[in-house]
């Protein structure tokens, strides 16, 4: 007999949010069961163990970004409308999904994540490369290699949310717009 999918939805709501607050290891199944307002023994019908619960919350999360960044990408704009576009979808997503954004950026996964999860990151990853070798033929940005700009802006990006929760900075509009320059400029390939 299966269970309702609301149940399932609880679960990974659930271990989303202890996951992004406790990370991988400091949740204990029992306080997900606890949280989700379900038996623990509820979370084995849906997922096998704690390790293909934390994949499924990894990919949920990994396809919310995937599909933020689709959706704020416009193609017909010029190269630095769609780096707005993209740093906008970021922060877009981080807003509607703060536990989600904290449990992707700030913390580890590789020594849990399956195959499938792992190739869902790499969509992601390989997504923002797609763009940014675009602009690179085209002149537009740095020739260094993709990863390298990447970690870069992503880097900046996530830093800029450790100073809010620290309190040093307030993340406003001004300063998603002025972050946003600043970082197309570090980007962008200088004028000769």
């Amino acid at each position: 007999m299966r269970m309702p999918s609301d149940k399932r939805e609880a679960i990974l709501r659930a271990a989303l949010e202890l996951m992004s607050q406790r990370t991988y290891t400091g949740t204990p199944m029992p306080l997900v069961a606890q949280r989700a307002a379900v038996g623990a023994g509820t979370i084995y019908r849906y997922f096998e163990n704690k390790e293909a619960l934390a994949n499924a919350v990894f990919r949920q999360c990994e396809a919310e970004l995937l599909k933020s960044l689709q959706n704020a990408l416009r193609v017909t704009d010029s190269a630095r409308e769609q780096f707005r576009s993209l740093w906008r979808g970021l922060w877009e997503f981080s807003r509607k999904n703060p536990y989600a954004f904290h449990f992707i950026e700030l913390h580890h996964h590789q020594s849990y994540l399956d195959p499938e999860s792992r190739a869902l990151a790499d969509s992601v990853i390989r997504f923002v490369e797609v763009f940014i070798e675009r602009f690179q033929r085209e002149g537009v940005l740095r020739s260094d290699p993709p990863v390298l700009l990447i970690a870069l802006a992503y880097g900046a990006f996530v830093g800029l949310h450790k100073a809010e929760a620290e309190r040093r900075l307030v993340l406003d509009e001004e300063t998603i717009a002025s972050s946003e320059a600043a970082l197309w400029d570090l980007l962008r390939k200088p004028e000769e």
